[in-house]
């Protein structure tokens, strides 16, 4: 069995008389899988930085941070704001035995700076955490 064919069942609580059969199936096939996925290792990504402005390097506060994570990190997407010292935090967990970053987008949004944007190019998530920093060109009024 290959690692992206594990799958983590989560049984329901309280679940209706009439969905108890399905449960027991799934608890069944829960614990068949079980012991193939069980030595898949739990592996999350950290992924930091801070959004600053150039030239005095401030922070911006509530940045829109969009995260566009690939394939390999199970697809979707992440948006969040900056903290009042322009830092980001998000992680991505899954389960897997190789992890690899490269093809994570990053793209900055504020308001009065032009659009920041950057693909990772690399297979290392960094260690504890991997840091993309931005500094924001401001738009002339």
């Amino acid at each position: 069995m290959r690692p992206e064919d594990c799958v983590i069942v989560t049984p329901l609580n309280g679940a209706a008389a009439s969905m108890r059969q399905g449960v027991a199936v799934m608890s069944l096939l829960a614990a068949a899988l079980g012991s193939a996925c069980g030595e898949t290792p739990v592996r999350t990504v950290h992924l930091q930085g801070t959004v600053r402005s150039l030239g005095l390097q401030n922070p911006i506060p509530g940045a829109t941070v969009t995260v566009q994570w690939p394939a390999s990190l199970g697809g979707g997407q992440t948006v969040l704001r900056t903290n009042m010292s322009g830092q980001y935090v998000t992680e991505r967990t899954l389960r897997q035995r190789e992890v690899s970053c490269e093809g994570i987008a990053i793209s900055v949004d504020a308001p009065t700076f032009a659009t920041a944007y950057t693909r990772y190019t690399e297979a290392d998530c960094g260690s504890p955490a991997l840091t993309l920093d931005f500094t924001m060109y401001p738009i002339p009024r």
